[in-house]
């Protein structure tokens, strides 16, 4: 229920569009350059932990350039967001009754930040217990998107996540973070990244197959 809730509360912010082609533009450029973003989370990392080394993270840098020239011009999408719609800063009371904290980064921008924020973190938590998508974590990874695909009918969102996902991919595998991740989780992260990054389209049906 309050899956459905959250994805209903995306579901009406993100309704509300913005005419501002600079601004869009503007904030995926934000996604690879901004400190708080992809290129500040990597100068963030040592320069070698586990099996993270600058080779790895260039490639990853590399490739999520290439989707910003894919993406930066699609400007009919910038909206209403949160900006930073992860669990921390969600505060249910009782049932779906919830307050919002932190909106980061400006009140438009791109309807994907939103949806990856929080649903990797359902995939982190399952992770976490079952090393791969499973259990009450898919079903509402997979439900939280099926509504919210559902009812906005925005399919573009598909290829617009896979730059977002990248972003908070490193976040949640970063050593600086979470420093004492269990054994394999962070090398499962970076896979996840790699081959979303790697990929046309993210499908969220199939999610397990980006951990291989």
């Amino acid at each position: 229920d309050r899956s459905r809730a959250l994805s209903d509360y995306l579901i009406s912010i993100h309704a509300r569009k913005f005419d501002s082609p600079s601004l869009y533009t503007r904030r995926i450029r934000d996604l690879l350059g901004h400190g708080e973003c992809i290129m500040g989370l990597i100068d963030n990392y040592p320069d070698r932990f586990e099996f993270i080394d600058r080779d790895v993270l260039q490639k990853i840098e590399s490739a999520c350039v290439q989707w910003r020239w894919r993406i930066k011009h699609r400007v009919h999408r910038l909206c209403q967001v949160h900006g930073d719609f992860h669990p921390w800063n969600i505060l249910f009371r009782d049932g779906t009754d919830f307050t919002l904290l932190d909106r980061s980064r400006g009140a438009w921008g791109e309807p994907a930040d939103d949806i990856t924020c929080l649903t990797i973190n359902y995939l982190f938590s399952s992770l976490l217990r079952y090393k791969k998508l499973d259990g009450p974590f898919e079903r509402l990874f997979k439900s939280f998107w099926d509504r919210y695909l559902a009812q906005t009918r925005d399919a573009e969102i598909c290829e617009v996540a896979i730059p977002f996902f990248a972003w908070r991919g490193l976040v949640i595998g970063s050593p600086v973070w979470y420093p004492r991740l269990p054994d394999g989780v962070r090398s499962i992260i970076f896979r996840f990244i790699v081959n979303v990054l790697a990929s046309a389209r993210f499908d969220h049906t199939e999610v397990n197959r980006y951990l291989i």
